[in-house]
């Protein structure tokens, strides 16, 4: 069965619509990890022994999506300052290596944190740990909107939803529409920009060790939300990158497109 390559979005779809058990993997592995990370928000939302293993499992589902996609990888990595890649799919690539960077900080910083000593330390790796959790939220969006037809192709090849008729798309749009208000809304609530800004600084500012005293009392209040409330909040702080990402994507190809066309035109007219 001959498969249709598209080196771009890294759909492998059979020419009869059957979907490619890697790609069911894949799809199935990235589902599993955005629920984990979801649970990451709140580290005594089931146990934090289950927030450390979880930690451990989620590098291990890391490790195994790379493996995955390995052969992109590689060719991208080759190819990166080849003029004649797409600019699109650079960005893709550089992109991913941010993100991986920004896990990798998480998992890292977690496990420091657990291990220093001095309050100092302490606090330096758990705002890494928090900042780096707060800069993959935005970047996963990106990742989702870049990728964003990739998953839409899949959801309608698992729940073998139809061609959009003008009705669907109505609705489509209707709830694109609310879910980007009540992500600016969520997003102005958590203070999410602010909370970014403040933990990356204090890394900044902290790098070289300090002799800083705990200060007493907690200095904040505790919150436990359920996993519910933490996937709407920070599946809606998500959705907003991901739609301004996909979004743009498809700006720039139309951009694209009309400069190729007046090109082809002025080109016919020159040869008339």
């Amino acid at each position: 069965m001959k498969l249709k390559i598209n080196i771009n979005m890294k759909i492998y779809f059979a020419k009869d619509g059957i979907m490619n058990k890697k790609n069911i993997i894949k799809f199935t592995l990235d589902i599993a990890m955005a629920v984990l990370f979801i649970t990451f928000f709140n580290k005594n939302l089931i146990s934090f022994k289950f927030h450390i293993m979880g930690g451990y499992v989620f590098t291990a589902f890391i490790l195994i999506h790379m493996f995955l996609n390995r052969k992109w990888i590689i060719n991208i990595s080759k190819r990166l300052f080849d003029k004649k890649l797409r600019l699109r799919v650079k960005i893709s690539y550089i992109l991913s290596v941010f993100l991986f960077i920004s896990i990798f900080s998480i998992i890292a910083s977690g496990v420091l944190m657990m291990k220093s000593t001095t309050y100092d330390r302490i606090m330096f790796w758990k705002m890494l740990h928090f900042g780096a959790s707060y800069l993959s939220i935005a970047l996963i969006g990106m990742h989702i909107g870049l990728y964003c037809n990739f998953i839409m192709n899949m959801f309608k090849k698992v729940f073998k939803i139809k061609k959009n008729n003008s009705t669907s798309k109505m609705l489509v749009n209707i709830s694109v529409i609310l879910v980007l208000i009540f992500g600016i809304y969520t997003t102005y609530k958590v203070e999410y920009f602010t909370k970014v800004t403040n933990t990356l600084t204090y890394v900044v500012q902290h790098i070289t060790p300090q002799d800083i005293e705990k200060p007493e009392g907690n200095g904040y209040k505790k919150e436990s939300p359920t996993f519910i409330n933490l996937a709407t909040t920070y599946g809606s702080i998500i959705s907003i990158f991901a739609i301004s990402t996909y979004y743009s994507d498809i700006a720039i190809k139309e951009y694209n497109k009309s400069k190729l066309t007046k090109k082809d035109n002025k080109k016919i007219v020159e040869e008339a």
